[in-house]
């Protein structure tokens, strides 16, 4: 007998909206507010994707030249004014229509819902701020109708790890083999197959080099080639 999917779980950032590069403008943003003549291009930020993990707040702490001490404290502040200017810069592009949705989003979480399929997300993002960009995406009715939305700050692990996805299963009283994740990066596609579930990706603009070959199904966007629908998640588990 064939699973059913009972959860689909969707990553944010990259994956429901095309949002990578505005933390690359929130941290050029925050140099400039700290009076920092830096600004890191497209590509200066990609490298530092790749080969530092993640760790730019070390980085930018490290051009302040303070004493090692302050580092905790500094990290929390800079880290929250970002995310800060992250909102707002993303909210801003929502409202005035400069940013939308990635290609048949909205129309795949309604036919979900259609097919009585719960939506969750696990993103990267802390949760306050994840709920701010998906109200302002997708609207208050829909961020309400979501099982549950874990934030960065749910897990000390975070993706590639698979915490993340763990928990939200775990939240939501299912099993993690009757999941269906949608991600747009290499560190999702593999907390995800960690996590036991099956993974279709998106790449988003800042992963198109990454390798999906773990992905149960590649797609340049939920309509290319063509539309995914609710009812196709169900022979991704016969594969």
């Amino acid at each position: 007998m064939t699973k059913k999917t009972q959860l689909f779980i969707s990553d944010l950032d990259g994956t429901i909206i095309e949002t990578e590069d505005y933390h690359r403008m929130a941290y050029n943003a925050l140099f400039s507010e700290l009076g920092l003549s830096r600004k890191w291009s497209k590509q200066e930020y990609v490298d530092r994707l790749q080969t530092m993990g993640g760790n730019k707040i070390r980085e930018v702490f490290s051009w302040l030249r303070l004493p090692e001490e302050e580092y905790k404290e500094t990290k929390k502040r800079l880290y929250e004014q970002k995310t800060k200017l992250y909102v707002d810069l993303i909210t801003r592009d929502l409202r005035t229509g400069k940013l939308t949705l990635r290609p048949g989003v909205r129309r795949f979480f309604d036919d979900l819902r259609e097919e009585n399929i719960p939506i969750a997300i696990a993103t990267a993002c802390v949760g306050w701020a994840a709920e701010r960009v998906v109200e302002a995406a997708l609207g208050f009715k829909f961020l309400k109708s979501l099982t549950c939305l874990c934030g960065g700050e749910a897990t000390r692990r975070h993706k590639p790890s698979p915490d993340i996805y763990l928990l939200v299963a775990e939240r939501s009283g299912v099993d993690a083999d009757a999941c269906v994740v949608l991600e747009d990066t290499w560190h999702g596609m593999t907390a995800a197959k960690e996590a036991g579930m099956i993974c279709i990706t998106t790449p988003s603009e800042f992963a198109q080099g990454h390798d999906f070959s773990r992905a149960d199904l590649i797609l340049k966007d939920l309509e290319t080639p063509t539309p995914l629908m609710a009812k196709d998640l169900d022979k991704l588990f016969e594969s």
